[in-house]
């Protein structure tokens, strides 16, 4: 190898050396700056109430195929598929300044209903809303309408036990 192509092949590692230290330096600039720019809390629980109702939506078709049999597949997998893509946005809308349950809170639109046990239990709080996005994702790829219940009805009760276990209700 020539001086020149050692030359250039150290300039080249160098420059990518230097390209990455400075992404992280500035990624965690962004990354404080954006902390430091939290939105209000209200306004995020009023994002999660909203992506829950619209959870909610997709979910009571589902149910009822389930509780009459009546399994349209091509449409219950269109609902498993939005609540799959939902459910791995809905625990990033849990930022620990949100943890403002009161109980008697009388302004419905910002009042939470998020037990503060979630905050305490957020590993688990995540990793079953991982677990109902992927029986949603496996029911929205279901082949079968025994495939398509199981999913289903598994997501049903990883839903129930989540809001059994962190949903207050004044």
């Amino acid at each position: 190898m020539d001086h020149y192509s050692t030359w250039t092949r150290k300039l080249r590692h160098r420059v990518l050396a230097g390209s990455c230290v400075a992404a992280l330096v500035f990624g965690s600039g962004f990354a404080a700056w954006a902390q430091d720019k939290a939105l209000p809390a209200g306004d995020i629980i009023a994002a999660r109430k909203t992506l829950m109702s619209v959870i909610a939506r997709n979910m009571y078709p589902l149910d009822e195929m389930i509780y009459t049999g009546k399994i349209n597949l091509p449409r219950g997998r269109g609902h498993a598929d939005s609540i799959a893509a939902m459910m791995q946005a809905f625990p990033l809308l849990f930022p620990v300044h949100t943890n403002a349950w009161k109980p008697g809170t009388a302004d419905p639109a910002s009042a939470t209903f998020a037990d503060p046990h979630i905050w305490e239990q957020f590993d688990f709080f995540y990793k079953e809303s991982m677990a109902a996005s992927k029986y949603a994702f496996d029911a929205s790829r279901a082949e079968t309408e025994a495939q398509f219940r199981k999913n289903v009805q598994e997501l049903r009760l990883t839903c129930d036990g989540c809001h059994a276990t962190f949903q207050k209700n004044n």
